[in-house]
């Protein structure tokens, strides 16, 4: 198979959609059919996005159906019927704002709300008219560069329209954030969520210094079962989840995990390692924010993995792990990246990286920040500059989705699970 088979059809990129009480509404997702590709030719290759949707686990939501899953698309696919293999009840229609949209698609549109589709419009102008305004459930503005005033004036044009909800899109700060929910919108798109918002004289309780003490014990070399044991069992919510976690169907242990002892022997120490390390880092946030960065480091920490392992740079695949996995310690405790990583025991390799010092490691996290940007040019000169090839990028990526998604789903994080 050629490396361009490996990779094709399969690289996204998944954002969340918060409510304004930082629920997570649904995710936005974002694909290419390659690594190189700098937008997407949705209309031809249809099949690969169907594939695409159908074979990530985060595509798919919630049984539910109150977490949607936001894609873009063409007026020809939506001409051609494909999206009646989507799950209708989780799926909103995403559509580039056009005042002349082609002949039939109006109709289209309620068809297809009307067997349980939400339709968005992107790009909202309230100082031209558009057709497909009328048929939709939401329209999406960037707030970018727009003041307060305009922005309140976008959303009740918006809602003169009977829009269910309107979008800030672009939302990269907490103060844009605050600014975007007093001018009325309703869901909001960008990356604020993984900003720290400190509080001053922020320190970290008891409780978050004792979890974060068990890395003392799983970062030795030497493993000591007896050691681990002992301080898992100490933490009630720990070693349930760890349970819970060994005795999914995503392991195949022959007989019911019983004991931490029995599962941290039976998983051996190095994947029981990294399970407890990334046990440890969901439960110290347990919102929706946290919970969804607590999933976005979990993958980052299995793609570095995975992609070093597939690159042959197994000699730091351990590392690169710890990398992605605290990639986002500062926004996850809402305090500074020096200040948090000062009560870990970690290589100051990983530390300098994650301080902003350029090392060996840091183009790493280029790379996690271009693919979640959806920067395909960026990904790619980060990718060859790490010298990966893009097929390892992108089975890597998918990989570490698949297994994010089983330690989240079956740990009972449902939230997370898309």
């Amino acid at each position: 198979m050629s490396d361009s088979t490996t990779y094709q059809n399969i690289f996204m990129a998944r954002q969340p959609i918060f409510t304004e009480n930082m629920k997570i509404w649904g995710h936005l997702l974002l694909f290419r059919d390659s690594i190189d590709a700098t937008s997407a030719d949705i209309s031809d290759c249809s099949e690969a996005t169907l594939e695409v949707l159908a074979n990530l686990p985060l595509c798919s939501a919630d049984d539910s159906g109150q977490e949607k899953a936001l894609i873009h698309f063409t007026p020809e696919i939506l001409k051609r019927g494909i999206t009646h293999v989507l799950p209708s009840r989780s799926t909103t229609i995403i559509l580039e704002r056009d005042p002349f949209p082609p002949e039939g698609l109006i109709d289209t549109l309620k068809g297809l709300r009307r067997e349980g589709f939400m339709v968005a419009v992107d790009n909202f102008d309230p100082e031209v008219k558009c057709p497909l305004d009328e048929v939709a459930d939401m329209v999406i503005i960037d707030i970018n560069g727009k003041d307060s005033t305009t922005l309140i004036e976008n959303v009740a044009r918006a809602r003169s329209l009977s829009i269910t909800h309107v979008m800030a899109k672009r939302v990269e700060t907490p103060e844009a954030m605050r600014e975007a929910k007093q001018a009325g919108f309703t869901l909001f798109h960008g990356y604020f969520f993984k900003k720290p918002k400190t509080v001053a004289g922020r320190k970290l309780t008891s409780s978050e210094i004792t979890r974060l003490k068990l890395f003392d014990l799983i970062e030795k070399e030497e493993p000591d079962f007896d050691a681990l044991t002992d301080a898992i069992e100490a933490d009630v919510a720990i070693s349930y989840r760890l349970l819970a976690f060994l005795n999914s169907a995503s392991f195949s242990f022959s007989t019911t995990i019983k004991s931490i002892k029995q599962a941290v022997v039976l998983a051996g120490w190095r994947p029981i390692r990294n399970w407890v390390r990334l046990v440890i880092l969901t439960d110290m946030n347990t919102t929706e924010r946290g919970r969804e960065l607590a999933y976005l480091c979990a993958h980052r920490a299995k793609l570095f993995e995975t992609a070093a392992l597939g690159a042959e740079f197994e000699d730091i695949s351990d590392k690169l792990f710890m990398l992605g996995l605290f990639s986002l310690l500062d926004a996850l405790l809402d305090m500074d990246m020096e200040q948090a990583l000062a009560h870990l025991p970690i290589d100051q390799e990983i530390k300098d990286a994650l301080s902003g010092e350029d090392n060996r490691l840091s183009p790493w996290l280029s790379l996690a920040s271009a693919i979640e940007n959806s920067n395909w040019d960026e990904v790619a000169s980060v990718s060859r500059v790490l010298g990966l090839q893009p097929g390892t990028v992108a089975v890597s990526y998918q990989h570490a989705f698949t297994w994010a998604d089983s330690f989240f789903g079956d740990s009972g994080s449902s939230e997370t699970k898309q």
